[in-house]
């Protein structure tokens, strides 16, 4: 493989490397322990060092670096240490990737062991630095904590109760609400969804229904309401998902179909972009590309899925071993990457690509003629939305799981700043890293390797990579100066039970709604899967999906739990 660089990806660790030298400057001048004084000059002048290097990596590609004008916020000393230690953890696994995959021959003379090294010995220092001051400074337990804890200065309002299992919402021209039902949840059989208006008084009117499960995105545009739709057990040609026209009146018209939504994951979002074409996603079949036993129910409806690639992939044979749970007597199956279940693939076995493919974003009219792949390699992009700044399509992505035949450990869900005909790494790379690196290694597991034996570049490295199983999902931008944080970027966290603002230039994240309870609060919220600004930008909607439950508990996800709730300034 020809050695390169993403792009960006050396102007966005030099980037973040200048936010953490502020941050090691915060905790220098707030230090209360003189013992510690000689700690954080090292810090501090380890991280000088790295921004040397980092200059010299960007001159010797000629790669042109930013100025260090950044914004950089500040927060409790041991919040900032765990800020810091988990921002220098990830820096390190980009730089172990120029030695593992995208500078293999030439990192020695571009010192790139030196940068592993000088990053090494900072992660030691913060592991130190984040253990005692934790046991130094451990907050006494409380017996009974809130059902939530919100940003200071702002007001949490429910809006309307009773849901199930809802996914998002969406505005037409008078700010009226259209929030949509899933129709079913992981773990609940296939059903259908529908689509509610909110009243003004937070009463519920069903508007449309019927749609095949689940219903993951909607689009209000001028008295049309467009629907993404799974219809996971149904089979509509070469798949099962679809993009329904819903007019005012109440008509309806499929203007997409056979979307390879047959799998784990479905179609995520759906929006009208500033160019008037309709864009949306479709997520991987699979964990990571190999169907395994981790499939039980989708195998039970569409026994012959699995993924499709966007563009042609040459596999290099790898299989796997599982048994055969659809026979009668003790079998075995042998499944090779995008195979169906029990088809082993060959060395060198070609696999073409396709327009029906999984993990990609579409766009197409809004009658849904010329449809076209914008990008492919993504895992899951639940949310999708172009930033009013820069113009730019915005995807959240779901990192892979420690399950199936093909186990990933600690993958990030993520953020990505899409380009056009950009390959975003599934299978191969995960949030931009190569899936050989020792930090994605299941214990007692086979250590994943390469599936295919050539590899398009990687368009990028993510904007912001968030914390593995947040489920980073729906998210919108802060337009509105009045409400605060003008410019950052509010995203529903499924798994973190909360919502979390992010500055897309420097890649700090900061808590602005958490649930501590997790599913065990009186009233919620629960799981939070949308949030979007009001047409004015004043408030901010948030979808609570409810009651998911969780296999670790055995809880199973209850209907009508779901709500709708308004954040306002105070």
């Amino acid at each position: 493989m020809k050695e390169y660089i993403p792009n960006g990806m050396v102007q966005k660790q030099y980037r973040w490397e200048w936010v953490n030298y502020y941050l090691y400057q915060y905790l220098q001048e707030n230090n209360a322990f003189p013992k510690l004084r000689d700690t954080f000059a090292e810090l501090l002048n380890e991280q000088e060092k790295q921004l040397s290097s980092l200059q010299k990596l960007a001159m010797s590609q000629g790669i042109r670096i930013p100025s260090a004008s950044i914004k950089v916020e500040f927060k409790r000393v041991l919040e900032c240490i765990k800020e810091l230690y988990d921002r220098e953890y990830q820096l390190l696994q980009e730089y172990k990737s120029y030695a593992e995959y995208f500078l293999p021959a030439s990192s020695p003379q571009l010192r790139i062991p030196e940068l592993v090294n000088s990053q090494l010995a900072q992660l030691n220092t913060l592991v130190g630095l984040k253990q005692t001051l934790s046991e130094l400074f451990k907050e006494e337990g409380h017996t009974q904590k809130p059902s939530y804890i919100l940003e200071e200065g702002y007001r949490l309002e429910r809006i309307a109760i009773g849901l199930t299992f809802p996914t998002v919402i969406a505005f037409d021209e008078q700010g009226t609400i259209y929030i949509a039902e899933a129709g079913f949840a992981y773990g609940t059989e296939p059903g259908k969804g529908r689509v509610m208006r909110v009243e003004k008084d937070g009463s519920l009117t069903e508007y449309a229904a019927g749609f095949g499960g689940p219903v993951t995105g909607l689009a209000w545009h001028e008295g049309d309401l467009f629907v993404a739709a799974g219809s996971l057990g149904e089979e509509h040609g070469t798949g099962c998902g679809q993009i329904i026209r819903v007019s005012r009146g109440g008509m309806r018209e499929t203007i997409v179909t056979g979307l390879r939504t047959c799998g784990d994951h479905y179609t995520g979002d759906v929006l009208i972009g500033p160019d008037g074409k309709l864009y949306f996603s479709v997520g991987t079949a699979t964990n990571s590309a190999v169907v395994g036993l981790d499939n039980g129910l989708i195998l039970k409806y569409h026994p012959d899925f699995h993924d499709a690639p966007a563009r042609d992939s040459v596999l290099a044979g790898t299989n796997f071993i599982t048994r055969n749970p659809s026979t009668d007597h003790p079998d075995v199956a042998v499944t090779g990457a995008y195979k169906p279940f029990g088809t082993p693939s060959r060395d060198g076995e070609i696999i073409p690509g396709q327009l029906s493919a999984n993990g990609v974003i579409y766009r197409c009219n809004l009658d849904g003629t010329d449809l076209q792949i914008v990008a492919d390699g993504f895992r899951n992009t639940f949310g999708l939305k172009f930033s009013p700044f820069t113009g730019k399509l915005i995807a959240t992505d779901h990192g892979a799981d420690p399950r199936g035949s093909r186990q990933i450990r600690q993958d990030w869900d993520k953020m990505w700043e899409v380009t056009p005909g950009g390959w975003y790494g599934f299978p191969e790379l995960f949030s931009g890293l190569p899936v050989t690196l020792p930090h994605f290694y299941v214990p007692e597991q086979a250590k994943p390797t390469f599936l295919l034996k050539e590899h398009p570049p990687l368009a990028s490295q993510p904007q912001v990579r968030f914390q593995p199983h947040s489920a980073a999902m729906k998210f919108d931008f802060c337009t509105n100066a009045d409400f605060g944080h003008w410019g950052e970027v509010f995203v529903a966290q499924f798994g973190g039970f909360g919502v979390v603002r992010v500055n897309p230039d420097t890649g700090q994240i900061a808590n602005f709604l958490v649930n501590p309870n997790d599913e065990s609060t009186a009233d919620g919220p629960f799981r939070p899967i949308d949030v979007k600004f009001s047409p004015a930008g004043s408030e901010l909607y948030m979808v609570d999906f409810g009651m998911m439950g969780s296999g670790h508990t055995g809880w199973k996800p209850k209907p009508g739990t779901g709500s709708l709730w308004k954040i306002v300034k105070t």
